[in-house]
């Protein structure tokens, strides 16, 4: 069992044009309780057009059950694809500053269709970003997340 705070909230934040945005406050919290190298992991969510972001602890539980789950099969005598597991959870490292603010990189901005906004949704081990207009566009079933978007985009007068 794991001692690390999870991740809540939702924020909508401004992107400039080298990328560069702000971990919203809350979210910032717990980087810095789980990552005190005020580090964070990014990549691609296997499944959904976004990006997925979690602390270097999460990574090494990650790493930890792979490798478990490759011995169990290994015992089992069953086949593990390591390599296309470990390719779900390649991710690039970014360090923040005290204020939050990193740089997206631009690989994986350019792969969610980030552009001017983020939204940024707590997910528990992990936090998403959302290029806004990809989500109110996804085929996803999941109205209240569609909502929430465009809530937070319209208290900042964003257009979707």
């Amino acid at each position: 069992m794991s001692n690390r705070d999870l991740f809540h909230g939702f924020s909508l934040q401004s992107v400039d044009d080298k990328g560069r945005v702000a971990i919203p406050a809350d979210l910032r919290e717990t980087l810095d309780t789980n990552s005190p190298a005020k580090q964070v992991l990014i990549t691609r969510h296997p499944t959904l057009p976004c990006l997925v972001c979690y602390d270097a602890e999460w990574a090494r539980e990650l790493n930890d059950r792979l490798n478990e789950l490759a011995r169990l099969a290994k015992l089992d005598g069953k086949p593990f694809d390591e390599a296309a597991e470990r390719r779900i959870h390649r991710a690039e490292k970014a360090s923040y500053d005290n204020n939050g603010r990193f740089v997206i990189p631009s690989f994986e901005r350019d792969r969610a269709a980030i552009g001017k906004w983020a939204f940024f949704v707590g997910d528990n081990d992990t936090f998403q970003i959302w290029s806004p207009e990809q989500l109110v566009a996804a085929d996803i079933d999941d109205d209240d997340l569609k909502d929430r978007c465009r809530h937070y985009a319209a208290a900042k007068k964003v257009v979707l």
